[in-house]
């Protein structure tokens, strides 16, 4: 079983202009397995890896945008065991304690960042920060506004973290990808017609 993680709660805590917000926003598009693009018209190539965090929400309702350079924790504490270069501009990946009884490990990938982390096997703490949101020419020429995407998976046994790259993350055999929005929003809101989602 995946535990809960306060990762929602560290960001507000982590950046000032989030003191006002209670949680996520999420457009069409946004969410694991969404086929659509959420900053374009059309599809994406193959379905989304993870989720793309661009939107917080503030407590009267009103939607606003995480800022560049926002500071992002881990989800849980680990070892941040990848730090990759592609499309997407900088993404760290980070190895978990969390097991599934079979020797699969829970990794968390953080794209479009600028990594804060000094050395790939360093240890960090789901309560301080591991990269920044990426703005500008930083997060690669094809991507949308700043927003920070997450994934998180499962990772085969003897399979290294260094092997991950995102135009593979679906067919992939060394990882299996699940979805991130349960782990950082546990519960829906309440408001009717709302697509946010409450801490």
């Amino acid at each position: 079983m995946i535990p809960d993680s306060q990762f929602t709660s560290t960001v507000l805590s982590l950046n000032p202009f989030a003191e006002a917000c209670t949680g996520w926003h999420f457009l069409p598009g946004m969410l694991f397995q969404n086929t659509e693009a959420w900053w374009k018209q059309g599809s994406r190539q193959t379905p989304h890896e993870g989720i793309d965090l661009l939107f917080l929400t503030a407590r009267d309702g009103q939607r606003c945008d995480i800022r560049p350079e926002a500071l992002i924790p881990p989800l849980w504490d680990g070892e941040a065991v990848a730090v990759f270069e592609d499309f997407l501009g900088s993404t760290v990946v980070v190895r978990h304690s969390v097991m599934d009884g079979q020797g699969w490990r829970l990794v968390s990938l953080y794209g479009h960042v600028q990594p804060l982390v000094g050395f790939v096997g360093e240890e960090v703490s789901a309560d301080k920060p591991l990269a920044a949101v990426a703005s500008g020419t930083a997060r690669g020429p094809s991507a949308p506004p700043d927003h920070l995407h997450l994934s998180v998976g499962w990772l085969a046994p003897g399979w290294s973290a260094t092997e991950l790259r995102w135009p593979t993350l679906w067919t992939n055999p060394g990882i299996v990808l699940v979805d991130p929005l349960p782990l950082i929003q546990p519960k829906p809101c309440s408001v009717e017609g709302c697509n946010c989602f409450a801490s």
